[in-house]
């Protein structure tokens, strides 16, 4: 949703219903899935390519699955971006769009982006989300990309080209579109922060806390957040950076992400299960140049398992904190409920396979 931030895409890929990705961990217990359902599908296909920002939208990955109505299913992808050549203006912006569309007609989707510039640095964009089945029949989940001019998607698009790497150039490090096998019911995300874009000035945190149940989950899980961010190098682009009390446009943001789960104990005095996300599952510190402008981060705890000691309960806490150093405020993006941004999510330990 879900290792570095294409593990994490690679191992989450979630989002509620409409909105990272999940790294393989311990291996889950099976789930019994449909007869009519598929298991787990994984497209590399596309071969390694420069994308033209002369066409706005390019389809990059599309596959299908069988599906029965009332299921869960996690869907990630992420791209990997390696150079960027000849741009016009000096940054474009490419954005990822993930949707599944349904037999109904109804379409689920999360998105995330950021700038690129000639000569910047390697990068990867997550996107995840928890698709719903509403109907028996074929899905079908795609991967779009699009560049333009930042700041002015409806004008004309800029000019550049932008490379995205795939399997068939480096095996550790590649694109790709996953989608898993039937989760079980309790398999669940949110979209972050509920209550719409939240903007975090310098010096401040912003806290995130979820809470779930996991007295039907059989062994261990995988909790963790894909964050949509971007820094305030402008008056009111997103509209909530108009609360920014500094704005610098050649400014970065500096932002440290942490996650910790914890089981909640049903006795006083008692301490039970707790974990942490490490810099190899996306904590620490990420710094957001005004050349990036935006980010989507990937943090989480790979595998996370309840205690059986007395006292403690099935009942559990997500706790995300996105703290903002010197520099620029920062706002983190929701999206909305039919195109999500951020999220935080549960599902079973290696519900994913790494493509």
């Amino acid at each position: 949703m879900f290792k570095s931030a294409s593990v994490v895409l690679a191992g989450l890929a979630l989002v509620v219903s409409s909105t990272a990705v999940i790294p393989s961990a311990t291996a889950a217990e099976p789930t019994v899935t449909p007869t009519a359902s598929t298991g787990p599908v994984v497209d590399v296909t596309p071969t390694t390519r420069w994308l033209n920002a002369k066409v706005r939208h390019t389809e990059f990955f599309s596959a299908t699955f069988e599906a029965e109505a009332g299921e869960t299913r996690a869907v990630a992808t992420e791209l990997v971006v390696w150079d960027a050549k000849r741009t016009a203006p000096s940054e474009l912006f490419l954005g990822v769009t993930l949707t599944c569309t349904s037999p109904s007609g109804k379409v689920s989707s999360a998105e995330g982006g950021r700038n690129v510039w000639p000569a910047s640095s390697d990068f990867t964009i997550p996107v995840a989300l928890l698709l719903k089945t509403d109907v028996a029949g074929t899905y079908t989940c795609q991967a779009d990309v699009m560049m333009c001019d930042p700041g002015d998607c409806t004008a004309p698009t800029g000019t550049g080209v932008v490379k995205i790497v795939t399997r068939k150039m480096n095996p550790r490090t590649h694109s790709f579109l996953e989608i898993s096998a039937a989760l079980p019911p309790w398999a669940q995300s949110q979209m972050v922060p509920q209550q719409g874009d939240v903007i975090v000035q310098a010096g401040q945190t912003q806290t995130v806390n979820w809470g779930f149940d996991l007295a039907e989950s059989p062994g261990s899980v995988q909790v963790g957040g894909v964050l949509s961010m971007t820094n305030c190098i402008v008056d009111g682009y997103p509209d909530a950076c108009a609360q920014a009390k500094k704005i610098a446009v050649q400014g970065r943001a500096v932002v440290t992400l942490q996650m910790k789960v914890i089981q909640q104990p049903t006795e006083s005095g008692v301490t039970c299960a707790s974990a942490v996300a490490t810099s190899a599952t996306g904590a620490g510190k990420q710094v957001i140049t005004w050349q990036q402008h935006h980010a989507v981060e990937a943090v989480y705890v790979p595998s996370f398992e309840l205690s059986d000691a007395p006292g403690c309960g099935t009942s559990v806490n997500a706790v995300v904190t996105v703290t903002v150093g010197k520099g620029n405020a920062v706002v983190l993006e929701s999206g909305d409920l039919s195109k999500l941004s951020s999220l935080i999510y549960v599902v079973p330990a290696g519900s994913l396979v790494e493509p």
